[in-house]
């Protein structure tokens, strides 16, 4: 009895010592081992990269909305403040590239009218009103008072150019939360400034 109790001590101390055995089946790619893989640190997303960028220069991003919107004030208060008035006269007619009527005046300068406006006013010589700061054409009279406004000017038909800059360098000027959001809209202040400069001429072209 005492023989047998030895054996079986001694194979229940094999069995304890044999190695667990998987239940995978052998393969030489260690990708097929589970067993044997390393965690190896995980990649961030294209998206995730974009927003680490972004959280990087969003403080430029808030001052470029800043001077972007002292810059929307400058064309408030070139829009309100009191026009001056020049006296001038028409020396020409032409056609701009764009297709639309101009005419020239004896300072040089030249405006696009419209047809609307051209059919109003009388003679050669005009008063021009023009914004004070910016020195943009506002309005046309001609001797017997018959008054045309400039529809083809950043105060005209693309008065929204300045209004959409307000807003938007406003907004992210204060606004304190996002990221994404803020830095956004620094960029989008940006561009609309550099159009608002571009339509500044747009009533000479």
């Amino acid at each position: 009895m005492a023989n047998e109790e030895l054996i079986t001590r001694e194979d229940s101390g094999e069995e304890a010592t044999q190695e667990p055995q998987h239940s995978y089946s052998y393969h030489r790619d260690p990708g097929y081992r589970p067993w044997l893989r390393t965690s190896a640190p995980r990649k961030p997303t294209p998206y995730e990269e974009i927003l680490a960028m972004m959280a990087r220069y969003v403080d430029y991003s808030v001052i470029a909305s800043r001077v972007c919107f002292i810059f929307s004030v400058v064309f408030v208060s070139d829009f309100i403040l009191p026009k001056t008035q020049h006296d001038v006269k028409i020396v020409g007619y032409t056609i701009s590239n764009g297709g639309t009527r101009q005419i020239e005046l004896s300072d040089g300068s030249v405006i696009n009218v419209s047809k609307k406006a051209m059919r109003k006013l009388k003679g050669q010589l005009l008063t021009i009103s023009r914004t004070r700061i910016f020195g943009v054409p506002y309005k046309i009279t001609d001797k017997v008072n018959n008054t045309a406004s400039v529809e083809i000017s950043i105060y005209g038909n693309f008065i929204f150019g300045p209004i959409v800059l307000l807003i938007t360098s406003l907004v992210g000027s204060v606004y304190p939360k996002g990221v994404e959001f803020r830095f956004n809209l620094g960029v989008a202040s940006l561009v609309l400034a550099l159009l608002n400069i571009a339509f500044l001429h747009v009533h000479k072209f």
